[in-house]
């Protein structure tokens, strides 16, 4: 049976969280394991009174303590108070053309070169600069209120072993082959989207953004492919072409049951959550 408390604020949410674990004799390593994260995860978040949490990653903890609260404009109040409580993770059921706007990016980081693509719902996907990627994005932001499906090609999250160590994600073995996603050149990538995510969170967004990865890394040697061209495949798999790829939820990522996936954003303060991917084939 879920328990309901009276809150005035994010700040009353999250002390009552705190407060709630302690109270059912439940032990951080135990809410860690309900929530799939490392125990110092939720050391962390009880030390700052959860301020790098987002809206979704409170709702997540008042389920996995069996608690529920009560205030009127509590979600409006967290909506605006709370670090990028706007945007979060989405999930596998939104991956379709229906469900808001989309924009497709397959990210880069150059200097000099057009190292982007970017694809605005139905529009001809284009190669850009990486620093024309985030006001392109601002524009859709300010052109709607409905929810704006953000895919981005880079790592969104990491996989951990038992042992704490970096380990692949299911996604990322094909065929014999493995191409660890957030290794070598793609740390770049994964370097970049956390300035563009950084960007979206300055511009603070009144709509909400959901993320989605994007995975298009086992491509055909023979065949010539861009950063457009990767835009274009991994939209039509979410358009519903399933021939082109598969969509995999956060829980199909991992390789063994044991394996932890943490944002990739934690380190700036924002745990955004475990995003679906949406794969290419690389045709």
């Amino acid at each position: 049976m879920i328990d309901t408390i009276e809150v005035e604020s994010v700040e009353d949410l999250a002390e009552g969280l705190i407060k709630y674990r302690i109270s059912s004799g439940l032990s951080q390593r135990a809410l860690a394991k309900r929530l799939e994260v490392k125990e110092q995860q939720i050391q962390r978040y009880e030390a700052t009174r959860y301020e790098s949490a987002s809206y979704q990653r409170l709702c997540d903890v008042s389920r996995a303590l069996g608690m529920n609260w009560r205030h009127a404009e509590m979600l409006g109040d967290a909506r605006q108070r709370h670090p990028a409580a706007m945007i979060v993770a989405g999930v596998r059921d939104q991956a379709r053309r229906d469900s808001g706007q989309w924009v497709f990016v397959d990210i880069g980081f150059s200097r000099d070169q057009s190292s982007c693509g970017i694809a605005i719902g139905d529009s001809r996907p284009r190669n850009v600069r990486f620093s024309d990627l985030a006001p392109c994005i601002a524009r859709e932001l300010e052109s709607d209120t409905a929810p704006l499906n953000l895919l981005i090609e880079a790592p969104l999250s990491v996989a951990f072993n038992a042992g704490g160590n970096p380990t692949g994600r299911s996604i990322e073995r094909k065929n014999g082959k493995t191409r660890y996603w957030y290794m070598q050149g793609s740390a770049v990538m994964l370097l970049a989207t956390m300035h563009l995510v950084r960007d979206l969170y300055e511009i603070r967004p009144t709509r909400e953004v959901r993320l989605f990865e994007g995975f298009a890394s086992f491509k055909r040697k023979e065949k010539h492919h861009s950063h457009a061209g990767d835009v274009s495949n991994l939209r039509r798999v979410v358009w519903g072409e399933r021939d082109r790829g598969k969509i995999v939820d956060a829980e199909g990522l991992k390789m063994r049951d044991e394996d932890i996936l943490v944002s990739s954003f934690l380190v700036l303060g924002m745990d955004l959550g475990i995003p679906p991917v949406v794969v290419a084939d690389g045709s």
